[in-house]
């Protein structure tokens, strides 16, 4: 048996961990492994259903067995951290606890301040001698991966979207990493990550890699047609807009890119978040370079990647970056950062991209790009193989089990 624990899982359970867990889990399903799903009642982190939450006191889910996509749920009730920062459940049996001496404080109140569950600490405790079940836990910061993983750490895997940031470096993760069974990664780099910060073998790592759905089709002439934009070469990027994913950088070189090329050039950006242009200090003027979709449905967004020159993920903190392959699947060539070992590995392994460190560095990628529709045309095809090769759920989910079930 596999079970997924995670803080939040449903269909309406917003995030990319989230929406990891519902195609692994489902693709577990279909091939036949037994799975089954541990979560909490609450949807997303905007509506955790914690009662220590002014807003969250009403679950969204209801505590119990249930079932989402096929697959068996148990969604606990969320409970706050106790004294000193610690779970009830933990600190009711002192045993149990890791060497907090080792913690500094600030990395114990991160934890407290993140969604925990005693209920789901009391199920893996009670299940942690099952010779036929592991325990998959993901995303790594979250308490349900923390002290989840302390309970039955040689039948505790990490699906970890591990990003190399400074909760990476703290005391307790890397106790976590350093007691479980084995750790999941969606890509190269993130597998580097974790032998560098953590010292793991290779023999517990297996890049299992991420899916996406193959079977899109955008029709970027629609999408051309519906915004009126003719021939103009369009930039495109997609995901969250704010300081975390590095779009003031993206807009800031564009609009230098823009004033001293000019021409015709629009910066299409979809996704959630305000885009700030005035905080950012930018002119009004720049209301003519970009396009704010906003969010997008699905057929949509797939004809905004069919129909961009350029798709441009300035992120700095990627563990896979789904969008850059929704992008390639749709022939569009990439330019991402060089900063991000993530997807400057996925574009260095595709071929199907190029790589920016300074604004001269993306001025003359954008140049070469823009000025030969040939090359475009050629890493648009070998990202979208690379996509095809690599991103199949069925793979991934075989590659998973064969892992975790050994």
């Amino acid at each position: 048996m596999i079970t997924l624990v995670l803080p939040w899982f449903g269909p309406d359970s917003a995030g990319g961990a989230e929406a990891q867990a519902r195609d692994l889990a489902r693709t577990l399903r279909d091939l036949g492994y037994p799975v089954r799903v541990w979560a909490s009642t609450g949807r997303d982190s905007f509506q955790p259903g914690d009662p220590g939450q002014p807003n969250g006191s009403r679950p969204h889910y209801p505590p119990g067995h249930g079932e989402a996509f096929g697959v068996p749920v148990w969604r606990f009730r969320p409970s706050p951290a106790g004294p000193d920062h610690l779970p009830r459940f933990f600190a009711e049996r002192p045993e149990l606890l890791p060497p907090l001496a080792g913690f500094a404080s600030h990395e114990l109140a991160l934890l407290r301040s993140l969604l925990g569950s005693d209920e789901l600490y009391a199920a893996i405790w009670a299940a942690r001698d099952d010779a036929d079940n592991r325990f998959v836990f993901l995303p790594y910061p979250f308490p349900t991966t923390f002290w989840g993983a302390l309970l039955a750490p040689q039948r505790s895997y990490l699906l970890a979207c591990l990003h190399d940031e400074p909760y990476a470096r703290y005391a307790t993760y890397r106790h976590m990493f350093g007691l479980a069974r084995g750790m999941l990664a969606n890509s190269h780099p993130e597998a580097e990550l974790a032998r560098a910060l953590y010292g793991m073998p290779d023999a517990r790592i297996c890049v299992a890699g991420e899916g996406i759905d193959l079977t899109p089709r955008g029709d970027g002439a629609r999408f051309r047609q519906r915004h009126g934009l003719g021939d103009t070469p369009l930039l495109l990027y997609a995901g969250r807009r704010d300081d975390g994913k590095n779009t003031p950088l993206l807009l800031a070189y564009a609009r230098e890119y823009w004033a001293r090329r000019g021409g015709a050039l629009r910066l299409a950006l979809m996704g959630a978040g305000a885009l700030g242009l005035a905080s950012a200090g930018h002119t009004p003027g720049l209301a003519d370079l970009v396009l704010d979709l906003g969010f997008q449905g699905d057929q949509d967004k797939h004809d905004a990647y069919a129909a961009a020159d350029v798709f441009i993920q300035p992120s700095l903190y990627e563990s896979f970056s789904i969008v850059l392959m929704e992008a390639w699947l749709q022939r569009a060539p990439a330019l991402v950062h060089s900063s991000c070992a993530v997807t400057a590995d996925h574009a260095r392994r595709s071929g199907g991209g190029l790589a920016f460190g300074s604004f001269g560095e993306f001025a003359a990628a954008l140049d070469m790009l823009l000025a030969r529709p040939d090359l475009r045309h050629a890493l648009g095809e070998r990202g979208r193989a690379y996509v095809l090769e690599t991103c199949d759920w069925e793979t991934v989910a075989r590659r998973t089990a064969g892992f975790v079930l050994s």
